[in-house]
């Protein structure tokens, strides 16, 4: 049995939602897969959340977090969903029985646990996908920290997501520090 890597089936989202540009409306995907999206004010640790009851699926986000914080969260959250749970009955990995809940904070993004690092490939994929960073990075020159801070206000994208994607797919060096000023 062949495994789909995230980044596929990030980009079977995009075409399925027909979706072309930046930023990606994740709406658009919540409303085709009938995910609820909820707010759920946590403290400042706890970014967000994917609850299954019932075959219903709701992603809540911390309302408290940055909106490109919610975002990268939401595109998380629904990583684990296309990734891990969709097709899956509800009885998949259990919290009292007959819900699940999996929660999105810093451990999981500490990339010691491997379904975290796919549902993050994929949330980089579907928020910042590589044929529209290629499409809009066409026409540039150099990509200094003037076009990073560009493209990640396009993408609705931290600086530096952006600056990680951007290595990620061999577009900047590997030995720029993204949290370092380029």
């Amino acid at each position: 049995m062949s495994r789909i890597s995230p980044e596929k089936r990030a980009e079977k989202v995009l075409n399925d939602c027909r979706i072309t540009e930046a930023p990606v409306p994740l709406d658009t995907i919540l409303t085709k897969e009938s995910i609820q999206k909820a707010l759920l004010p946590a403290s400042d640790d706890v970014f967000g959340a994917i609850v299954r009851q019932n075959g219903v699926v709701v992603i809540a986000v911390n309302p408290n977090q940055h909106p490109n914080r919610q975002r990268f969260t939401l595109a998380h959250e629904l990583g684990h969903y296309f990734c891990h749970y969709k097709g899956t009955s509800d009885q998949v990995e259990h919290v009292d029985g007959d819900f699940r809940v999996h929660w999105r904070d810093q451990n999981s993004s500490s990339g010691m646990n491997w379904e975290e690092i796919e549902a993050n490939r994929f949330a980089a994929a579907l928020l910042i996908p590589e044929a529209f960073l290629r499409r809009d990075l066409d026409t540039c020159r150099i990509i200094d920290r003037d076009m990073i801070t560009h493209l990640a206000s396009m993408y609705k994208v931290s600086r530096v997501a952006m600056q990680f994607r951007l290595i990620n797919l061999g577009l900047l060096p590997p030995e720029i520090d993204p949290s370092a000023e380029v």
